[in-house]
């Protein structure tokens, strides 16, 4: 009879700390073993002295967010570790203890770009905030407010797996000079400049966005996550539910609001070159007088946002991934909003018409420039070590 071994996350620690250092590799060589929460938590202690930053962050993040079933691994991509979890937590109002940074590690994303009719509704949404909105000046004279609808489907989060939805208006400080009106392309691209008109630093690979993503209305599919929104970003997340189901290149989309009631359907076909979009988009930006920079591979992204809830102050924070989407024309049709909701209401008050689709098929990110919270409960400080692990509560899916 054959007899398997399991090897012994914590005898392969012992191996390879035998040069003084756990270091980065060696977390995912660690991580890549069948393990246990109670064996990480050993670990961490045992070694507490010999791990480095990037290390101990990987381990951490296994504690509280450990790696779901059939989801495809990006947590070793070097943006987390310039990002690394610091081992604070964060206790919401729910009493969940869930890791201090809010990081996006798999998942995948739809992005709805418009533009809304009614500008003065959507100055009035802003009013008080220091921001105007980001408008487009077509050929009639008419002007028109750009807006977006996220849909995200998140398989791997420090908060655990959850869907979303975001309705965000780009937006910029009133004081900005010159004003911020840009001359829409007939070709329906504009919308998506808010997006790609910022400042570029080639040498060190970071994109920052002029534009402010300024965060209306959210729904999110688990408590948690509603309430790290709400109590930690500003963000006025309700309870709501998006299905994004895939099947080849057809993509059907729901949204669904706390009650049920159904705020946007939409039957989607992905084309597949992924590239067939960039010369209308470069038109649009001609058009607008907009400077596009060829971006390398491995740039990080930085979109500034912001979120309030009512008229509470606002919050200020950033959006940073190293993905983008891949850029499409809606021809009109694919997407339905529905007013029973007070979302689709919203949107349909505003006038709201979508007319690229952003698509991104594995999505991370991470958010940064958050206020810390009022109270942390350390790993640093190690009050974890006497806690049993069935007090750690984590919301799961």
């Amino acid at each position: 009879m054959n007899v398997i071994y399991r090897m012994n996350v914590l005898q392969e620690a012992e191996r390879l700390a035998q040069d003084g250092e756990l270091g980065n590799s060696d977390a995912i060589r660690l991580l890549q073993l069948p393990h246990t929460g109670d064996e990480i938590r050993a670990l961490l202690c045992r070694f507490e002295h010999q791990l480095s930053r990037e290390a101990r962050a990987k381990l951490i993040r296994e504690v509280y967010a450990p790696l779901p079933a059939n989801v495809d691994n990006q947590r070793f991509e070097p943006l987390f570790d310039r990002y690394p979890i610091s081992g604070r937590t964060y206790t919401t109002a729910n009493g969940t203890v869930v890791l201090n940074e809010i990081q996006y590690y798999n998942g995948e994303m739809v992005h709805l770009y418009g533009e809304c009719a009614d500008v003065a509704q959507i100055t009035q949404e802003l009013a008080g905030t220091g921001l105007k909105p980001f408008l487009l000046t077509h050929g009639t004279g008419q002007q028109t407010a750009v807006l977006q609808v996220w849909a995200n489907r998140l398989t791997d989060t420090s908060l655990r797996p959850y869907n979303s939805m975001f309705i965000v208006i780009p937006a910029v400080p009133t004081d900005v000079r010159g004003g911020w009106a840009f001359s829409a392309d007939d070709n329906g691209a504009s919308s998506v400049l808010s997006m790609l008109h910022g400042a570029h630093d080639a040498s060190r690979r970071i994109y920052a966005n002029q534009a402010r993503l300024y965060f209306v209305r959210l729904y999110d599919s688990t408590q948690v996550a509603i309430d790290v929104g709400r109590e930690r970003m500003g963000t006025d997340k309700r309870p709501g539910d998006v299905r994004l189901r895939r099947d080849g290149r057809l993509l059907d989309l729901s949204m669904t609001d706390g009650y049920g009631r159904t705020m946007l359907r939409g039957g989607l076909r992905l084309v597949e070159d992924g590239q067939a979009y960039l010369p209308a988009l470069a038109k649009a930006a001609s058009t607008a007088g907009i400077a596009l920079d060829r971006m390398s591979p491995g740039t990080e992204y930085v979109f500034p946002a912001v979120a309030r809830i009512g008229r509470r102050p606002a919050l200020e924070w950033q959006w940073r991934t190293d993905v983008v989407p891949c850029y499409q024309p809606l021809t009109g049709g694919e997407v339905n909003f529905d007013a029973s909701t007070e979302e689709g209401a919203m949107l349909v008050r505003w006038g709201f018409e979508p007319k690229v689709l952003g698509y991104i098929p594995n999505v991370r990110g991470v958010i940064t420039g958050l206020p810390e919270p009022a109270a942390t409960d350390a790993l640093a400080d190690r009050a974890w070590r006497t806690a049993p692990a069935a007090t750690i509560q984590v919301e799961r899916a």
